[in-house]
């Protein structure tokens, strides 16, 4: 099942195979922030969710792991 980065309802990101790939998305866009007790966890309004395979993904792999920076 794929997973992508989501700001409330509205899905950031493509499509990623894995939930390890959202995070380490999410990771590189600077929207992941230390807990109380040190664990990594999304900045506030921010969550990894399953969701549909992306129709016909023709981007590189790697391409919208940066998100715009309006976004954050």
């Amino acid at each position: 099942m794929p997973y992508a980065l989501f700001e409330k309802e509205a899905k950031l990101s493509r499509a990623f195979p894995t939930e390890t790939d959202a995070w380490l998305c999410a990771e590189d866009s600077g929207l992941v922030v230390a807990g109380v007790h040190g664990e990594k966890q999304l900045d506030h309004g921010y969550s990894i969710q399953p969701c549909q395979p992306d129709p016909m993904e023709d981007a590189e792999p790697a391409s919208d792991w940066i998100l715009p920076k309006d976004l954050t």
